[in-house]
């Protein structure tokens, strides 16, 4: 017998031959139906229409409304400081209060992401846009003293509500800018 018969008659040989043959035969399969059965792209195609597209008005950039730094400021004064939560419910738009109370917002239990900020002087601010009706702020809160924190960006997005007399600004976005700090332990 010679050395390659004596190697196939080995039972440890033959279940390897076994489990990579089978492989083949899964893998093979796998492609067939990928390549016969698969809806390619040609048949997903979206229908096309002769009309034109629909291309999204480019707002007009004003200048900042002072009224909205305004409600902005008060807004972290109240809100993100947990500091007369009662006020901070007039200075935010109806999407952030969906779901909530007034007694409820003034248990702080809020979706508005808190920061001990010194207030004692107007944060650094950036404006990312403002137009006529809505506006976003990157602004820069730097704890109050004695609080270990870092300073950290903010964005805050507002948007008008009402005419003539009765427009006013709301806050309707707070959130931090970039990923969470995770603590050092």
């Amino acid at each position: 017998m010679s050395a390659i018969t004596s190697r196939l008659s080995s039972p440890r040989l033959q279940r390897k031959l076994l489990w990579i043959g089978g492989s083949v035969v899964v893998v093979g399969v796998v492609v067939a139906v990928v390549a016969f059965v698969w809806d390619t792209p040609k048949t997903l195609q979206l229908p096309t229409t002769n009309r034109p597209a629909q291309i999204a008005k480019k707002e007009k950039t004003v200048p900042l409304d002072p009224q909205a730094k305004v409600v902005g400021e008060r807004f972290i004064e109240t809100a993100v400081a947990r500091v007369n939560l009662d006020e901070s419910w007039k200075l935010v738009a109806p999407a952030l209060k969906d779901g909530f109370t007034r007694k409820v917002w003034k248990s702080g239990a809020i979706p508005v992401i808190p920061y001990p900020a010194d207030t004692s002087s107007p944060a650094p601010v950036k404006i990312d846009y403002s137009y006529k009706d809505k506006a976003l702020l990157l602004v820069l809160l730097t704890p109050k003293k004695g609080v270990a924190t870092k300073p950290q960006l903010f964005l805050l997005g507002l948007s008008a509500f009402g005419n003539g007399k009765h427009r006013h600004w709301l806050v309707d976005y707070w959130a931090p800018y970039g990923a969470p700090k995770i603590p050092q332990s």
